[in-house]
């Protein structure tokens, strides 16, 4: 059997939930203390958390997360458009009540989702993909490949 289609145990569906829940909600914890508040020991809980977000060590736990956002987002009608218009609305009546500023940052995330701005950061990386030959770029998409296999449809673990 598959690794990606292994049963989630109790305490794994729990931190998924509540990671879910922690993504989309108005807490703010971290993935150690959400590992925490499922039941994992308070000592391994950052090895937990870390393994479980992991795609190579818990590929079905990530599938899982995936599932539970994809539904949250449904079932809370959340969609481009949608979101695209409420702030449409809200940049309306910010301006009909003269709070210029305000008008003026949901027409700026209209403009984000509308794809006419991105935001650009500058990280200084000493193993950028730039400074490698296309014998260690290929090596380095083997192993994203390989790393991922569990996500790519059609493909056994043998591959």
């Amino acid at each position: 059997m598959k690794l990606i289609n292994k049963t989630l145990t109790e305490m794994q569906k729990m931190f998924s939930r509540l990671y879910v829940e922690n993504h989309y909600g108005n807490s703010s914890l971290t993935n150690t203390q959400v590992a925490m508040k499922a039941g994992y020991s308070p000592d391994s809980s950052y090895q937990r958390a870390y393994e479980l977000l992991n795609p190579r060590i818990c590929p079905h736990v990530v599938k899982y997360i995936g599932e539970l956002k994809e539904d949250f987002r449904i079932k809370n009608h959340i969609d481009p458009d949608k979101h695209m218009a409420r702030l449409n609305y809200l940049g309306q009546v910010a301006e009909e009540n003269k709070m210029v500023g305000v008008a003026l940052r949901a027409e700026e995330l209209r403009g984000k989702v509308a794809g006419y701005y991105i935001d650009k950061q500058i990280i200084k990386n000493t193993d950028g993909l730039d400074d490698l030959s296309v014998e260690e770029l290929e090596l380095k998409m083997k192993q994203i490949l390989s790393d991922n296999k569990h996500f790519i449809e059609g493909k056994n673990d043998e591959n």
